[in-house]
């Protein structure tokens, strides 16, 4: 038998079950596009956007079912699978109590994994009525043509990000239970275990977002609350608005999801690590620590790293599609073209695309072997990395030319003059899509270079604690990030000044695109740092044999190293797109000047400053009101069958108890921002409102990439000292890193990534109730009768 004949028995069935399957897929995607109306030769986009949502789902799926579902007999089968890993099977304490460790790692991943999946349940009904509540204080400000349509776009986005965390939570519970057992193979298979997951949850946010929003596209365009008396161009900036709806239903949502996650997350790990002081690991090598503390502990930085990040991702992917609708929509050209949906899909069809060179591109993950696993997981990141930059670099070459109009201009309906852009080609809108993909690559090396524990800056921070001045690394870490940030800062403007200056407010929607796109690829090197460390947390605890658990501890010691690509990708996408809805804000707002020379504007720069810190200064107390009242007994006494019992009612019962104090927490911030927001409209109208948002997104630019910089580093610095026998051993120094760990917790998660969302919200509202913001108010300006805009 030839090579040949081999290679054909093997191919044959592979090609006819491909054969059947396009068939089936094509004959699908006639009879609906049919069923709706689609031309499949003229309405590719649309198809491109199907395909890839169906492709997005289907790799989803196979990456729960490859190695994530649950079985009948877990707890039994993953402590059948522990005993091979577990060096002691049991051990006698103070109090003659035995412990099977092999049991009891079991146990304590399913209580993880219910945990943290309960808890979507619980945040559900409250997302669902802040979401109802939300809708009820601003529908009365929602332009009048367009409140039914964002009524619909609100619950849509209720359901996307309701389909996005739950994925996020079974995932992240779930990888919990199975990561350890795939360990024992191999460093590939662990590798691949952790990149599928990353890559399964980013890929469930692409179908749930663009598929929901592609069914409310098709609505809005058949919508009948629109006069028939519009222009085309009023008709597409209602429809933006109707769009806007969609964002802030995921934003709205996503306050509940992610902040009072990040919030309970945060508190719990600063209270633990504030009981045990410095001990290492947080003693999970002391056997008088008591399982729910331990327990705890790994929720925290399961929930407060992998959930919380991924939440961020799927806002700035929503807002970015949505930014589309709310820039094209003013220029004349794009309204008077036939076929609308190329240019105002552009940013999702270029997402469309990359989901295809992903899929290509996940093939590679592991296309570098070395035995070493240091050495084998950093240059694997780093190729996956680069090459996706590659794909992505030619998508931008060619994609704007057959999704962007040859030529147009901006300028809102009856706008001013002074709005009016001069024309925008599709080259202009190419460079500045390559402008900011190059730009995310620099700011990620930037990024990874100040805060790696294997560069110099976060060893010198380590090394900079002395017996004498225990907070000399503070000080350290404080002249870090405040140099780091001025880099990144000066970056973004000047990334966001180019694009401004080739094309407008569409050269930084561009420009956005570009800095987001690689995320696909950049979630999951993410969430290999995440899990890996993790899982290296729970060897430590469960007395795993030295060879697994150095596999944990050297693939956490590498990549966690790249998780901040991912806090710099959301975090600077989030500030182009809050430039990006200044600028539909000021189209709407139709201001006949500079707002931001006159007192109005002023205020409205301090008022947005003043916001922010107001929001950072809720959200720390929030931290600290959660983590004085954890009065948790971490150690254990007693007989088994007590500690037993005990265990499992003090989890619930001081999880569920803080669970919900973090969901009021939430409330009472969101409230006051808004309140605090429609204030300051009624007063200062549109010639304020503009400066607030500039001053409100420039001062969160600040605090973000300080806090970035800051928290990432001390947390390295921490991780260096653990790892280094030599430096732990020596007291004062580690202890200095522990304090800074715990300030590092607060500062970088619980204050400045959660301002991503509140930018993004605050922006957005502005946008969409432009004829209360831009109407009464104005204080100090004589007011002058406005053209209507219907």
């Amino acid at each position: 038998m030839c090579v040949g004949d081999i290679l054909g028995m093997c191919l044959g069935p592979i090609a006819t079950c491909t054969k059947y399957l396009c068939g089936a897929l094509g004959l699908g995607l006639v009879f609906t596009a049919g069923a709706v109306g689609i031309d499949l030769t003229a309405d590719w986009p649309i198809i491109l956007i199907i395909l890839a949502s169906i492709l997005a789902l289907i790799w989803c799926i196979m990456a729960y079912f490859g190695g994530l579902q649950e079985r009948e007999d877990e707890p039994q089968h993953l402590a059948k699978q522990f005993e091979l890993i577990c060096e002691t099977q049991e051990i006698v304490r103070q109090y003659e109590v035995r412990h099977n460790y092999a049991s009891e790692l079991a146990d304590g991943c399913i209580q993880i994994s219910n945990t943290i999946i309960g808890m979507f349940f619980t945040q559900l009904i409250y997302a669902l009525i802040l979401l109802i509540l939300f809708l009820l204080a601003t529908i009365w400000f929602i332009p009048v043509g367009t409140k039914a349509g964002f009524i619909v776009g609100l619950f849509f986005g209720f359901v996307s990000i309701t389909i996005i965390a739950w994925t996020a939570y079974t995932f992240a519970g779930r990888s919990i239970c199975k990561v350890i057992t795939t360990a024992i193979q191999n460093k590939w298979e662990l590798y691949d275990f952790m990149y599928t997951v990353g890559f399964g949850v980013v890929l469930m946010c692409i179908a749930s977002i663009y598929f929901i929003f592609l069914i409310l596209f098709f609505l809005f365009r058949s919508l009948q609350g629109l006069s028939n008396d519009n222009k085309p161009q009023d008709k597409l900036q209602l429809m933006g608005v109707c769009c806007c709806g969609y964002a802030l239903g995921i934003i709205v949502c996503a306050f509940v999801y992610r902040e009072s996650t990040s919030i309970l997350g945060r508190s719990i790990f600063n209270a633990i690590d504030g009981l045990v002081k410095c001990d290492r690991n947080l003693s999970f090598n002391n056997p008088y620590i008591s399982s729910p503390t331990k327990l705890l502990y790994m929720i925290s930085n399961i929930i407060s790293t992998q959930v919380v990040n991924l939440l961020d991702t799927a806002i700035c992917i929503a807002v970015l599609t949505v930014g589309g609708f709310v820039i094209f929509s003013n220029s004349e050209e794009v309204a008077k073209e036939n076929i609308t949906w190329k240019s105002l899909l552009a940013p999702t069809l270029y997402f469309c695309v990359n989901v295809f060179c992903a899929v290509i591109v996940q093939t590679l993950k592991s296309m570098i072997w070395d035995n070493e696993v240091v050495r084998f997981t950093k240059l694997n990141i780093r190729q996956q990395v680069l090459i996706t930059h590659l794909m992505t670099l030619l998508i931008f070459f060619f994609m704007p030319m057959v999704t962007i109009l040859k030529q147009f201009s901006l300028k809102g309906v009856e706008a001013p003059e002074t709005l009016a852009k001069e024309d925008i080609t599709i080259r202009k809108i190419t460079y500045c899509c390559i402008l900011g993909q190059l730009s995310n690559l620099v700011l990620l090396s930037i990024g990874e270079w100040m805060t790696s524990h294997g560069c110099q800056p976060v060893r010198n921070l380590a090394l900079s604690s002395s017996d004498r001045i225990l907070t000399q690394s503070f000080n350290y870490a404080t002249f870090l990030s405040a140099s780091g940030q001025i880099i990144i800062v000066l970056t973004l403007g000047i990334i966001a000044t180019a694009a401004h200056a080739l094309a407008g407010y569409a050269g930084i929607l561009a420009a956005a695109a570009g800095f987001l796109i690689n995320v696909l690829i950049i979630v999951p090197l993410y969430y290999i740092g995440s899990i890996s460390q993790d899982g290296a947390k729970l060897c430590v605890a469960s007395h795993v044999t030295q060879v697994v658990s150095e596999r944990f501890t050297k693939m956490a010691w590498a990549a966690r190293n790249y998780m901040i690509y991912l806090k710099v990708t959301n975090a600077g996408s989030a500030i182009l797109l809050a430039l990006t809805f200044l600028g539909g804000a000021l189209y709407l707002f139709k201001v006949d000047n500079n707002p931001l020379i006159d007192f109005n504007g002023i205020f409205g720069i301090l008022f947005g400053i003043g916001l922010a810190f107001l929001i950072k200064g809720m959200t720390v107390g929030s931290v600290i009101s959660i983590s004085r009242i954890f009065d948790l007994n971490i150690y254990e006494s007693g007989i088994a069958a007590e500690i037993a019992k005990r265990n499992t009612i003090t989890l619930n019962r001081y999880f569920d108890s803080k669970h919900l104090l973090a969901i009021i927490w939430v409330y009472i911030i969101t409230i006051t921002d808004t309140l605090l927001l429609f204030i300051f409209a009624y007063f200062f109208g549109k010639r304020g409102t503009p400066g607030f948002l500039l001053g409100h997104t420039i001062i969160i630019l600040f605090l973000m990439c300080y806090s970035i910089i800051n928290g990432t580093a001390m947390k390295q610095s921490r991780y260096y000292n653990e790892v280094d026998d030599k430096l732990s051993k020596r007291g004062k120094i580690y202890q200095s890193c522990v304090q800074g760990d715990m300030l590092a917790t607060v500062v970088e998660e619980s204050t400045a990534i959660p301002l991503i969302v509140y930018l993004l919200y605050n922006t957005i509202l502005v946008t969409c109730a432009y004829p209360f913001f831009g109407g009464e108010g104005d204080l100090f300006v004589k007011k002058e009768t406005e053209t209507k805009f219907f």
